[in-house]
């Protein structure tokens, strides 16, 4: 249940549970619900990054991903903390993510099988059991030997 003194807070949650992408990006023609989330993805084009850490030289196109790397590098503040156990999180996704962990609940369904996970990640390791293209670890080595093969191919052109 959503709650907020402000009524601006109230319309702007209002707004998820519709489908209706007014804000146009001139560049590629994305749409978005809000113009904040507009003023970002045009940031993404541009290279704007107005968000600048006051701890380092970094900077950033949201003001969430300025919060999360000052939690992560500088603060090590853990403001999402589990009810049930000691876990802590930087992030609020991470945090119930875990919380799955406790209640059982896989809310990622394969659409090929009977197959449910905690997270999407694990869903797309086990969707590649269906495409036929190996596991992560599969991809990884063939990578690697690619990698490999191409810095002999190198070394040998350079003789």
């Amino acid at each position: 249940v959503f709650t907020s003194s402000r009524m601006s807070s109230f319309h702007r949650h209002m707004k998820t549970h519709t489908s209706e992408k007014p804000h146009l990006c001139h560049l590629c023609l994305k749409t978005f619900r809000t113009a904040t989330l507009l003023r970002n993805h045009v940031n993404t084009h541009t290279g704007t990054r107005p968000y600048k850490c006051s701890d380092c030289n970094m900077a950033f196109v949201t003001s969430g991903e300025l919060v999360r790397h000052r939690r992560y590098k500088h603060t090590h503040e853990k403001p999402f903390k589990c009810s049930m156990c000691k876990y802590a999180s930087v992030e609020a996704s991470k945090l119930k993510r875990h919380v799955r962990s406790h209640t059982g609940e896989r809310p990622f369904q394969c659409c090929q099988c009977s197959y449910a996970s905690r997270d999407t990640y694990k869903l797309k390791r086990h969707m590649r059991t269906h495409s036929g293209k190996g596991s992560g670890a599969e991809v990884l080595a063939l990578k690697a030997s690619f990698k490999k093969l191409l810095f002999i191919g190198t070394v040998k052109v350079q003789r």
